[in-house]
């Protein structure tokens, strides 16, 4: 009786009282995607280029081929790719990559899933419902863009559950033009057994000349769930929990100041 009234409910109230519904319930939900995408406005083209590293189901790359960008979005989960591939059929501007990205290309190397959920797939095997899925090939971003004729990339958005430090270290620094804006993955728990945290994913980017905005997240209380937000911070060190995680922004000092106004609205 309580899920049909649930049900119903949600099909007759409006969804901004459904929205804050779910505020009151949840917390605030943040989409650190989208924040990019109101920074680059109205930008429109093939000039433009997304690379979505784990890119699920498409959510974070759907919104700008939509937009005529040409983007190249990396899904080694076979069951997510199909979902993948059906969400993108009517944009040709997509290409899927099968392979996983990360420091080292053309290298097989097992590959995890989970049944708990769709969203943490990946090559480390850190939660117990993990099982080996099998093997997948590696390729660096670097040796990618050189193969596809790639040279400059607008936006990099990075959800490798735990990779995300390796996949910025394969990126072309010396020879490509950097990316205006970095989304990508932290969590210490995932991170530190493969050697590194959110502090050298911080400092990693600083050295490359960009200003590092964190999108903290309350602790996961089940993968799977939904999570709640916590807030924004420009000091990675007052994040010592090893259980937060979330979101780096990235971005060219020249975009700080519209990255400000956008989120200290929110």
């Amino acid at each position: 009786m309580k899920k049909l009234i649930v049900s119903a409910l949600g099909k007759i109230l409006p969804e901004g009282v459904k929205d804050s519904i779910r505020t009151v319930l949840f917390g605030k939900s943040v989409e650190e995607v989208q924040i990019v995408e109101q920074l680059f406005g109205k930008a429109s083209g093939s000039e433009y280029t997304m690379l979505d590293v784990g890119a699920h189901y498409g959510s974070a790359c759907i919104p700008f081929a939509q937009k005529g960008w040409k983007v190249f979005a990396f899904e080694p989960d076979s069951n997510n790719r199909k979902f993948l591939v059906e969400n993108s059929k009517d944009l040709s501007n997509i290409q899927i990559d099968t392979r996983a990205v990360s420091f080292e290309s053309d290298k097989s190397v097992p590959f995890y899933s989970s049944s708990v959920s769709t969203g943490i797939s990946g090559l480390s095997s850190f939660h117990e419902s993990h099982r080996k899925a099998g093997e997948v090939k590696t390729v660096r971003l670097d040796d990618f863009c050189a193969q596809h004729g790639v040279e400059k990339v607008n936006f990099l958005k990075i959800d490798t559950e735990g990779y995300d430090l390796m996949v910025l270290k394969s990126f072309g620094w010396e020879k490509q033009v950097h990316p205006e804006f970095i989304v990508a993955e932290f969590e210490n728990r995932k991170t530190r057994p493969l050697g590194y945290t959110l502090a050298d994913m911080v400092e990693y980017l600083k050295d490359k000349g960009y200003a590092v905005l964190i999108s903290e997240w309350h602790p996961i209380v089940q993968y799977g769930s939904r999570h709640k937000w916590n807030r924004f911070t420009w000091d990675h060190s007052a994040i010592d929990n090893d259980l937060a995680w979330g979101n780096i922004i990235a971005c060219k000092a020249e975009n700080v100041d519209r990255l400000k106004a956008i989120t200290e609205k929110m």
